[in-house]
């Protein structure tokens, strides 16, 4: 989905590729790799020193303006991909760093990075939890995946299951030459069709 307009200077772009159910046994393998990726804001001045490779591609070639890896996940399906906000004329950078870095995962990802990836996960979930209202929301969105409680001990012994081997698999399953999709709005004359963005779902290694 493309909507251009001339007079924009800014363009909103979203790259995603359909994924797995809460019940997957690949669930928390894709929240590690949403934690790999991270998100980047230029407001916020961090800058280089993002852990994430994404945020920090984005940062040193100073491209978009904000990058966020998103997460969903639906009773029989899910969605990962990555929202990105950039000035028209980054548009192809961008997207290349993006889409380089979601197969990179296929083959590069790190002990190191999903360690790190583990940390982050658990320390979010548990300031989730910060309140009688979240609190109450995480057992109504746990009873209705799981038909039951999951209690934070048994996802953080889940979250500590995953190895990078499993992150790999994960990534090679869902991301690895797959179809994909792809919205778009706003000085958007810059982005690739959509051959460009298959073509750039796997890497030629010989």
């Amino acid at each position: 989905l493309r909507v251009k307009f001339n007079s924009d200077d800014t363009a909103h772009m979203a790259v995603a590729f359909p994924t797995a159910s809460w019940t997957s046994e690949f669930a928390f393998p894709l929240m590690l790799m949403q934690n790999i990726l991270g998100s980047y804001d230029r407001a916020h001045g961090l800058g280089k020193n993002h852990a994430s490779q994404l945020c920090q591609d984005i940062a040193e070639n100073e491209l978009a303006l904000s990058v966020n890896t998103f997460n969903t996940c639906y009773k029989d399906t899910g969605l990962f991909g990555v929202y990105a906000v950039t000035p028209d004329n980054k548009v192809d950078d961008t997207m290349w760093y993006v889409m380089n870095n979601l197969v990179r995962m296929v083959h590069e990802v790190s002990d190191a990075e999903v360690d790190r990836a583990k940390v982050s996960l658990k320390a979010t979930m548990l300031m989730s939890l910060d309140g009688n209202n979240n609190v109450a929301e995480d057992i109504g969105r746990s009873l209705l995946n799981y038909g039951r409680r999951m209690t934070p001990a048994e996802i953080f012994s889940r979250i500590d299951a995953v190895s990078t081997a499993d992150v790999r698999a994960t990534a090679s399953k869902f991301f690895n030459d797959q179809d994909l999709a792809i919205a778009a709005v706003g000085g958007i004359h810059e982005l690739p069709d959509y051959t460009w963005f298959r073509r750039h779902t796997h890497w030629l290694r010989y």
